[in-house]
């Protein structure tokens, strides 16, 4: 990512407050649940909003006195149009797909991420080299509770990677963790060695919208996102209610939600049950669980981000990984040195205009999502 020396007071605001953002972005269904504006809110103890499970709102009616008006909320929302010109600008962007300095499949060579994460397991790969480097204190992940439901987190050491492979096609919040960065437990604080809470160095794994509301909040130079050094995104056609989706699954499967192993997506929707059981949905059954704010969505490989990884257009068992800038660059490189990843040597007549030829699949993708 781009660096930047701007601040939110170099802007020239309107006041758009947390009310206007009510009424434009939630009530309107384009909230997309990420949880940039409560983290921000929170993080500074103001006591205004909060997430009702996945829609934030006004802790309550007293509360809405309690807003300072300062249009943070408003600004930093992924679904706003607020900052994105100076956004675009900032991270080179020219084109639905974003700058791209180099696009390669790869998967990881170490065996347990490969069997726990969905297809070639770089991001687990990722996140497990930059811990092992000492390039960051933290990472923000995404685990399952029992029911399958997505739990966004703050993990603190390499081992609890495992728990957050594999992808999420329901909504987790991403960036509410932050909201409590000032609250870290003195357990974890004694055991991390953390002396300055304002000097630790996290990633962030996220879907392109989230990717976007981390970005305009470094943008703007606004707490807690100043602790975010490396943002990583995933691809994302759309994403699913998660009561909606389970219960589309059960219906179309009998299989309760509580005995799914693990799921992915292969032009169709699959499922593999605790009895290693599969079951194949046709994806077009699924539409009436997409999230609403999904189907304006244009940015499918997560545009405002060091790194991009998902599966389309990648070999089997392979990730495609995107290079978005110079400190992707050195991560990816770094990996390669260290043999913490292969790439996939394309076969002799294919490797002509191979770049070109999957930018192009990516664009009819973003088509197609449209459509």
């Amino acid at each position: 990512m781009t660096e930047t020396k701007s601040t939110f007071t170099e802007w020239e605001r309107e006041e758009n407050t947390f009310k206007e953002l009510q009424e434009e972005v939630v009530k309107t269904g384009k909230c997309c649940s990420c949880g940039a504006c409560i983290a921000y809110c929170e993080s500074q103890n103001f006591n205004v909003i909060e997430m009702d499970g996945s829609v934030p709102r006004f802790k309550s009616k007293e509360s809405i006195n309690n807003c300072t008006q300062c249009s943070v909320c408003y600004y930093i929302c992924p679904q706003t149009d607020k900052l994105m010109d100076a956004l675009i600008e900032n991270h080179h962007v020219f084109d639905d797909l974003g700058y791209m300095k180099d696009v390669i499949p790869a998967k990881t060579t170490n065996k347990a991420f490969e069997e726990v994460g969905q297809d070639g397991g770089i991001a687990t790969a990722i996140l497990a080299h930059l811990f092992d480097r000492h390039q960051i204190d933290a990472a923000i992940v995404s685990e399952y509770d029992e029911e399958l439901k997505p739990i966004p987190k703050i993990i603190y050491n390499k081992e609890d990677l495992i728990k957050s492979a594999g992808t999420r096609y329901s909504i987790s919040s991403q960036i509410l963790p932050l909201k409590d960065l000032y609250n870290i437990s003195s357990d974890i604080i004694k055991k991390n060695r953390i002396f300055d809470i304002d000097e630790l160095k996290l990633a962030f794994i996220g879907s392109p919208c989230q990717c976007r509301a981390i970005s305009k909040m470094k943008l703007l130079s606004v707490k807690p996102a100043h602790v975010i050094k490396y943002v990583i995104s995933l691809f994302c056609f759309e994403n699913f209610d998660y009561d909606k989706l389970y219960d589309i699954l059960e219906k179309e499967t009998g299989v309760s939600r509580l005995d799914i192993k693990k799921s992915w997506i292969k032009k169709n929707f699959f499922i593999l049950t605790k009895d290693d059981e599969e079951f194949e949905i046709d994806i077009k059954k699924l539409d009436n669980a997409v999230r609403g704010h999904c189907l304006s969505c244009k940015d499918f490989t997560g545009m405002f981000s060091d790194l991009s990884v998902g599966a389309a257009g990648a070999p089997p068992n392979h990730t495609m990984i995107v290079i978005r800038n110079e400190t992707g660059q050195k991560i990816i490189n770094s990996m390669y040195s260290k043999g913490l990843i292969e790439q996939y040597i394309n076969p002799e007549d294919r490797k002509r205009d191979w770049k070109s030829r999957k930018m192009n699949w990516f664009k009819r993708l973003i088509e197609i999502k449209q459509s």
